[in-house]
């Protein structure tokens, strides 16, 4: 079972006749090769022990308090454990009380007891570092000796040959002074301890003797300090900082209940045979709801949500891979196709702090992407690869170790050497922030120089025709079309969008030169790719992925469909529905799971069957060789598959609302034999609440009452 709380997460587990088990994660515990650990494990044993097979057990995992209470064995023999991740410090608690007195052992579980090379598939979870010709060495942990009555273990990054590495191959050193070294230094690790325990051997602490009650802390700080010792200092601060346990409990349950507060979606007539009940549970509740608190349990850290797995990976044995927990397919880069789904879908639902993480990583390596278009392609403003390392390079693997007869600006990676749309999809996704919440100073100090940097390299790299439009070549479709490409619909869309958003944000937010840099670079985007084919004789006119391109597919995603999603030029209430709907009957690929958008795709064009149906398979997606119901995939990826989940949230969120300028769809593509229940936000501080029963609307609550009046109801 997971818990978190946005930046320190753990998977929980009981061994049958052995231990409570947990393994600690963060979003930020990357070693000196760009792999992102888990920050160690921790073993909780109990004599005698109430886990015996046979005995009565019981484990649940409340989501309304953030909390995992477990009650083993019966009568006298009965202990009840809880375990809660504080909302307010890097701390986890375990609390214990017994019927009758047990012995407590609390050991740490850490398996890098020595330097090892990473190499093989292995080496394929630093993604930074795949394919490397030189070897690849991570430090071992260390256990400091002399802590007082704790255990304390650590990884500190001594050195960074993982940064060091890639500034010198992508010629990048000449212009080290814009990028940020996140590895040198960094330091992460646990620091255990609770009243009455005291250090044994094995790395372990016990009881001083047999007790009815107890508990333990375990600190697990990550940070890049000047020494070991500030980090030992820091961890023992927090870990010894707040002994009062219970007000540590009773704030998380707060936090808790506070961010169940914030939204929900309550489904009732898709059940499905699901365990948990004497009755069918529906599933869409059951994987909306889980897949949300997992992104709240890994949604406020440093560095934005993996997609291959966020902090809930495990050791993949189940997967028949002989790794241990360290491990994720694709490794340790933030691939854009993937990262930009898990914030998607924190907008309806109001969750608004989670993106942070996102804007504020690629806002920390903007200077070196535009160091980055000045060096590779004389051109201004910035662009950023798609699969990005966290201080903003390429992978090396993916840039091309070997450079002989190459110039700086080759990528070698065929899939992603020329595709572009990711600066303007970031910047979409900003100005959907600053709709929904009209945060003024988000829109002025983020998004307006995001907006222009990304906006400045297509005026300044691609050249322009004769009527002054951009001409976007080279570059690709994505993944899928590489060759002969002009003008691909993912750029050429995102350029359409967010140029129109910007032309309209309110003059007294703008500057007049901006307003006028706006215009222009509206006026000069090229037109969204329409073509015009023969189905059956019939001509039909549909999104194409790009103005001209060799048609020869060279992976499944389908560019045609940017237009509808992310960006939205297309829709239900916009015009060319039928050229959209067009594009997305035709597409090449039926993408139900995984990082596929169909589903988004299917609700924005009003299909309520095809998007009740592929929302219907994303639920049923999980892996049958884990517990924790929302182990999605691995699909394309690695599990827990946060893009299938992502995607999974998103689906529903546009089956139920949708806007269309200041306009509000109520339930614009939602099966009328599925009842629901929900809240979820909409632009301009929108909350919408509403109530749907048999085929009809029976309650419906907008805040503020003013936007009432915005609202499309579905008989409408």
């Amino acid at each position: 079972m997971p818990l978190g709380n946005g930046r320190v997460g753990i998977n929980l587990w009981v061994e049958a006749d052995g231990d409570l088990r947990f393994y600690i994660s963060r979003t930020d515990s990357l070693s000196e090769v760009s792999r992102l650990l888990k920050v160690g494990g921790v073993r909780i044993s109990l004599d005698p022990n109430p886990f015996k097979t046979g005995a009565p057990f019981r484990q649940e995992l409340r989501l309304c308090d953030g909390v995992c209470e477990i009650t083993a064995g019966k009568g006298s023999s009965q202990v009840t454990l809880a375990v809660f991740v504080d909302s307010e410090a890097p701390v986890i608690h375990v609390i214990g009380q017994s019927a009758s007195p047990v012995k407590v052992r609390a050991a740490a579980d850490v398996w890098r007891t020595q330097p090892r090379k990473i190499a093989g598939e292995e080496l394929s979870s630093s993604w930074t570092l795949h394919g490397s010709p030189t070897p690849v060495i991570e430090s071992a942990d260390v256990f400091p000796a002399n802590v007082g009555n704790a255990v304390a273990w650590y990884h500190r990054n001594e050195t960074s040959p993982a940064f060091a590495a890639t500034l010198k191959l992508q010629s990048l050193e000449s212009v080290a002074d814009k990028a940020r070294d996140p590895l040198l230094h960094r330091t992460f690790g646990g620091y255990m301890t609770g009243m009455d325990f005291r250090p044994t051997s094995g790395h372990s602490l016990t009881t001083d003797s047999p007790a009815t009650a107890f508990s333990l802390q375990i600190a697990a700080f990550c940070g890049q300090t000047e020494s070991a010792l500030l980090w030992l200092e820091e961890s023992e601060r927090l870990a010894l900082g707040d002994v009062a346990v219970r007000d540590a409990q009773a704030r998380t349950a707060a936090w808790w209940r506070a961010f169940w507060d914030r939204s929900w979606v309550v489904v009732d007539g898709d059940q499905a045979d699901l365990p948990g009940g004497s009755h069918p549970l529906s599933s869409v509740t059951r994987g909306y709801t889980l897949q949300r608190y997992v992104q709240a349990c890994g949604g406020r850290g440093p560095y934005p949500i993996k997609f291959n797995g966020g902090m809930f990976t495990v050791e993949p044995k189940a997967m028949g891979l002989p790794y241990n927990a360290d491990w994720r397919r694709w490794g340790d880069c933030h691939w854009w196709q993937n990262v930009r789904l898990t914030c998607h879908p924190m907008l309806a639902a109001g969750d608004f702090e989670m993106m942070d993480p996102l804007f504020q990583m690629y806002e920390s390596v903007r200077p070196l992407a535009e160091a980055r278009a000045r060096l590779y392609h004389a051109a201004e403003g910035c662009y950023f690869p798609e699969t990005m390392t966290v201080w903003g390079t390429y992978s090396n693997g993916d840039y091309g170790w070997d450079r002989a007869g190459r110039l700086p600006k080759d990528v070698l990676c065929p899939y992603w050497h020329n595709a572009w749309n990711q600066g303007p999809e970031l910047v979409s996704l900003m100005l959907d922030r600053w709709d929904y919440t009209g945060d003024e100073t988000f829109l002025t100090g983020q998004v307006l120089p995001m907006a222009e940097s990304a906006l400045k390299y297509f005026d300044t790299r691609f050249k322009k025709d004769s009527a002054g439009r951009i001409v976007i070549d080279p570059t690709q479709a994505v993944e899928t079309y590489w060759h002969g490409v002009i003008n691909d619909m993912p750029a050429t869309a995102g350029l359409n969008d967010i140029t129109a958003r910007l032309c309209a944000l309110p003059e007294n937010l703008t500057r007049k030169e901006q307003r006028t840099f706006f215009a222009r670079m509206r006026a000069a985007c090229p037109a969204v790719p329409v073509e015009e084919v023969d189905l059956g004789g019939k001509k039909v006119r549909r999104l194409s992925p790009a103005q001209k391109y060799e048609n020869k597919r060279s992976n499944c995603e389908n560019p045609e469909l940017y237009g509808i999603w992310p960006f939205r030029l297309y829709g239900l209430g916009r015009p060319g529905l039928e050229e959209a709907r067009a594009a997305y009957s035709g597409r090449n690929n039926h993408l139900d799971v995984g990082w596929g958008y169909d589903g988004n795709c299917a609700a924005l064009l009003g299909l309520a069957g095809e998007a009740a149906r592929i929302l219907k398979v994303k639920c049923a997606n999980s892996h049958p060789a884990y517990r924790w119901p929302a182990t999605w995939g691995p699909n394309f990826d690695w599990l827990p598959d946060q893009d299938h989940g992502s995607s999974l949230l998103e689906t529903t969120q546009l089956m139920l609302l949708q806007h269309v300028g200041n306009k509000i769809l109520l339930l614009p593509a939602w099966p009328k034999a599925w009842d629901v229940d929900f809240k979820l936000r909409a632009p301009r501080n929108t909350v919408v609440e509403c109530v749907y029963r048999h085929g009809k609307v029976q309650r419906l609550a907008v805040t503020p009452p003013s936007r009432r009046a915005d609202i499309i109801l579905p008989q409408d």
